[in-house]
């Protein structure tokens, strides 16, 4: 099996024997750390610590951190392990899951409808389209980073806030591809019928998803711990 989701399995099976304060504990350390870092194999080793810190504390009767700032110094050390962002995760995880989510599955549920209305309905892929798509998704990373970093930890103390710079992003980016739209949108560069699209999207977003989770299982520091 992939060591990744044989060390996944495991701690979603080890985090069950815990006491529901350090499960709820365990759960927003490993949901911030995902938020602010593609190290996907990074979090789920350090949730795999914290399990254990979390088991010898429950055996003393203590849970895994004992006031908040515990958790927040805890957090802060262990960002800097945590992988940076390359190029090679952006096109095997963000990019795929955009294709296969936005495209793909909306789009089995969506067009059956638009094609109930409109017939020979096709999809327009202009010059300012793909422009906008490219500053979407390479945006889409660092500026949801930089907004979770700054929202600051845990995120569900900071709802109104994280709710904030989710709306200024989404207003943002729906500027700008209005703009585009309307200087660049003339420029049509091919038609594509609904169901070629959505059908290469699911194809080619599961295609990259799962050779990135290959990788995962590849990770080298992952040896030590299988």
């Amino acid at each position: 099996m992939n060591n990744y989701f044989t060390l996944r399995k495991a701690n979603r099976l080890r985090v069950k024997l815990l006491t529901e304060k350090s499960q709820e504990q365990i759960r927003e350390v490993v949901c911030y750390l995902r938020r602010i870092s593609w190290d996907i194999c990074g979090v789920e080793l350090i949730c795999s610590d914290l399990i254990d810190i979390a088991v010898q504390a429950n055996k003393d009767g203590n849970e895994l951190f004992s006031v908040i700032s515990d958790a927040e110094t805890f957090v802060q050390e262990v960002k800097p392990s945590l992988k940076r962002l390359s190029w090679f995760d952006f096109f095997t995880v963000a990019i795929p899951i955009y294709l296969f989510l936005g495209w793909g599955i909306e789009g089995v549920f969506l067009y059956p409808l638009v094609l109930s209305v409109i017939p020979d309905y096709k999809i327009e892929i202009s010059f300012g389209f793909l422009v906008q798509f490219c500053i979407c998704t390479v945006s889409a990373y660092y500026l949801f980073r930089h907004m979770m970093e700054h929202v600051g930890f845990p995120p569900c103390r900071h709802r109104i806030k994280c709710i904030g710079y989710l709306l200024v992003y989404v207003i943002a980016l729906y500027t700008v591809g209005t703009l585009l739209h309307h200087m660049l949108g003339k420029y049509v560069l091919v038609y594509i019928a609904p169901w070629p699209l959505t059908i290469g999207c699911l194809v080619i977003g599961a295609f990259f998803l799962e050779v990135r989770y290959y990788w995962y299982g590849k990770d080298e520091r992952l040896v030590g711990r299988i």
